[in-house]
């Protein structure tokens, strides 16, 4: 009896450090665990992140887990990629590439950043190149992005990416002890190619059969 559960395609990792426009993307590796506390224990880095700011245990267990998860094998999984900028190899932030678990088509942009590279165009190029990755080597047809409404910060990065502002969603989650207003914004893989002038290849993939 022929099976009616679809092929889910599984792209390949593109070769790290994925350099692009200055930065340098990689996946996390334990040895960053002091670099990242350094800004994830900041105040006004974590005001919009889900959790508060993080004692170096809380970043431990957070690089622990971004460590075990290192590449795309099922929909539904994040990859967490180190941002490094300049002759250092330390990291400035991350760039977040989440695979959709319902659309294996479709995935999800975030981002976090060292307030020591605010303003100099990290932040851009490392959300340009891991958007070149979701598009270019993952395949993806959608990339999602969602913040505070009150990040504006993060709002006009999306912007500035070409990505557009296709909901608001007032008083949706609770965090932190209150009620927060979600911006979601959005790109489609042919938009992008135009944004970047050139013509994205195709992918070759594997494929898995996909969990019930």
């Amino acid at each position: 009896m022929p099976s009616d559960v679809p092929d889910i395609p599984v792209p390949a990792q593109p070769a790290y450090p994925y350099k692009a426009d200055g930065v340098r993307l990689r996946p996390i590796l334990p040895a960053d665990v002091r670099a990242v506390n350094a800004y994830r224990s900041l105040p006004e880095v974590a005001r919009y992140l889900p959790h508060p700011p993080q004692a170096m245990a809380d970043t431990e267990l957070s690089v622990s887990a971004m460590v075990s998860q290192q590449n795309f094998t099922t929909p539904g999984q994040w990859l967490d990629l180190a941002v490094e900028h300049g002759p250092s190899a330390e990291v400035v932030g991350e760039v977040v590439l989440k695979w959709d678990a319902e659309n294996w088509q479709r995935g999800e942009i975030g981002f976090v950043f060292s307030s020591d590279v605010q303003g100099q165009g990290v932040a851009f190029a490392a959300c340009t190149a891991a958007l070149d990755m979701a598009f270019e080597h993952f395949s993806w047809h959608r990339v999602e992005g969602i913040c505070d409404a009150r990040n504006n910060k993060s709002a006009a990065l999306m912007t500035r990416l070409g990505m557009r502002l296709e909901a608001t969603f007032v008083e949706a989650d609770w965090s932190k002890g209150e009620w927060i207003t979600l911006r979601h914004y959005a790109i489609l893989k042919r938009e992008w190619s135009l944004l970047r002038g050139h013509d994205l290849p195709n992918t070759t993939y594997r494929t898995q059969h996909a969990k019930k």
